[in-house]
């Protein structure tokens, strides 16, 4: 199945400033070439023309402009020319951009909400999905705010230097196992067992879209399919790739929108025996009476998108792909184990909550071999801030963990911080609810090289990322999502591993921890439930790059 959704492009690589005032106007060209069947206009860039004035003038995409012709995000020379499909001519409104609005944030474009915009309408214009922004800000969940800051997922653009080497046979094996016990295991290639992977599909709309469309009207897909569509497609990559190595299942996807009753009439017709593996569903309530039956048989379940810790609690057969915020910021402790020879404070105001998260700091510390004490701690609530800056060494490298999730009070306090950068180097540690922060400039989240735990990110500039998204690209005329990505890396992780959890017990997958292109895996069990995944990826805004931490 063909996706319709335009290609995403990061189109600010190119360049860090545009200055559209001096801006040359675009006259669109007259002469026209048949290139391998596609009719295109052919442009020539004069002086002063950028992507984005060429772009306006012809009324199409940038992402066309930069997929016809390779290499121009690294920036246009006088004199070259420039093919322009004809057919995607004036489908799209000029585009405009305001420097204003719009920043580089390594994988993402910031974006200032103005009055009387949709998340619709925003997706439509960057040509991205609402799904691929709501995952990019979870706090969408309440609602646009009119002069608040989100994010635009944009994967950056694999150059022709980087694609020349790429050779489309298959997929290499992308999922890597880092650490694997018992050291003896070996696994062998066959059928690994019955998997019924859920997701909301909506099937009979887009039938009803097909059905309904004209001939010269554009293929659609239902907005609300999105999500499930593309973590199939990843699904079915994986799938591709293991039976290339001898690994095979027989995945039965069952499409479940979001209607409970649906569940409940399966489950009452039988039609959810004999799985050895249920994926999904992607959907709290519908995951709740599937989660009920897999309880009650005894089937592993696995949560792809939900982050509630209850769809663990008192069932032992459930996985919970996303961390909670606990096991990122024990994770963060674990990470901070070579921090022997630096200044290190943690620093909090003493809210209901915060000593939870310290608490799960400090027992990552412990894991990783570190004495908490090495960790002194300054309570904000009960002394000032001169106090934390009478701490901080003028010699050595300062780890300052912020554990608060109170943006106003972590954006003042890194206002006042501001003045001691000069004098200290000052790293900066905090929870992953930071990546939500709307009201913490981005200047400081650069100036205090801030690090923080998350679930998923991806590195374009990794080669066997490279491999994925060429892969995508040439089967699905699209961009992987968030959830291809998704689909892929626990089709990948769970299927070669379903033989041992079929012999040995689900507990099998907390002796094995493996690397995705966006996912880690190291699965946990929960004190009064199932397994919980608490391998986050540490990233930090370096250079206002989002980026994997390598200090």
């Amino acid at each position: 199945m063909l996706r319709f959704n335009a290609i995403l492009l990061a189109f600010f690589l190119f360049s860090g400033h545009v200055l559209l005032a001096q801006e040359m106007e675009v006259v669109k060209s007259d002469s026209v070439a048949k290139i391998e069947g596609q009719l295109y206009s052919i442009h020539v860039v004069q002086p002063k023309q950028t992507l984005f004035s060429i772009a306006k003038a012809y009324e199409v995409k940038l992402s066309r402009i930069a997929f016809d012709n390779p290499g121009v995000l690294d920036g246009l020379k006088l004199g070259q020319a420039l093919k322009i499909l004809k057919s995607a001519q004036g489908e799209t409104k000029p585009v405009e951009v305001s420097n204003e609005a719009l920043e580089l944030d390594g994988e993402y474009v910031l974006y200032k909400v103005p009055k009387q915009q949709t998340l619709y309408a925003i997706s439509k214009e960057y040509n991205t999905t609402v799904s691929a922004i709501l995952d990019a800000n979870p706090e969408l969940s309440d609602g646009l705010k009119v002069g608040s800051t989100i994010r635009i997922p944009v994967p950056k653009m694999l150059g022709e230097k980087q694609t020349a080497k790429v050779e489309m046979v298959g997929l290499p094996d992308i999922i890597k196992n880092e650490v694997v016990r018992p050291t003896e295991r070996v696994v062998v290639p066959g059928k690994m067992g019955r998997i019924a992977l859920m997701l909301p599909l909506y099937l009979t709309e887009n039938d009803t879209l097909e059905a309904n469309r004209l001939p010269e009207q554009p293929e659609k897909v239902y907005e609300r399919s999105e999500i499930g569509l593309a973590f199939y497609e990843g699904f079915l990559l994986a799938l591709d790739t293991l039976k290339k190595r001898g690994f095979e299942a027989d995945v039965t996807v069952i499409d479940t929108e979001n209607r409970p009753w649906k569940m409940q009439q399966m489950i009452k017709k039988g039609e959810l025996e004999n799985y050895d593996l249920i994926i999904g569903p992607l959907y709290g309530k519908v995951f709740d009476e599937v989660s009920k039956y897999a309880y009650e048989n005894c089937i592993p379940i696995v949560s792809p998108t939900l982050k509630n810790d209850q769809i663990v609690t008192s069932n032992d057969y459930a996985l919970k792909l996303i961390p909670s915020e606990e096991a990122m910021v024990f994770s963060l402790g674990e990470y901070m184990f070579q921090s022997d020879s630096t200044n290190n404070i943690i620093v909090h105001y003493g809210a209901a909550g915060e000593e939870n998260l310290i608490w799960n700091f400090r027992k990552g510390l412990e894991a990783s071999g570190m004495k908490p004490a090495h960790f002194p701690i300054v309570d904000l609530s009960k002394t000032t801030r001169d106090s934390l800056r009478l701490r901080l060494s003028l010699t050595r490298r300062n780890n300052v963990v912020l554990l608060s999730t109170n943006e106003v009070k972590m954006a003042s306090l890194m206002r006042g911080m501001s003045n001691w950068v000069e004098d200290a180097y000052i790293v900066t540690y905090a929870p992953n609810a930071w990546q939500g922060f709307k009201n913490v400039e981005m200047d400081y989240f650069d100036m205090f090289r801030v690090h923080v735990p998350t679930p998923f990110h991806v590195d374009y500039n990794n080669l066997e990322v490279q491999y994925f998204v060429q892969k995508y690209r040439q089967v699905y005329n699209s961009e992987p999502s968030t959830f291809a990505f998704r689909g892929y890396d626990l089709a990948y992780h769970l299927i070669q591993n379903l033989a041992d959890i079929n012999a040995n017990g689900l507990d099998f997958l907390q002796q094995v921890v493996e690397t995705g292109l966006q996912s880690n895996f190291r699965w946990k069990r929960t004190a009064n439930g199932g397994l919980e995944n608490s391998a986050p990826k540490i990233v930090d805004y370096t250079n206002y790059e989002l980026k994997i931490a390598t200090d």
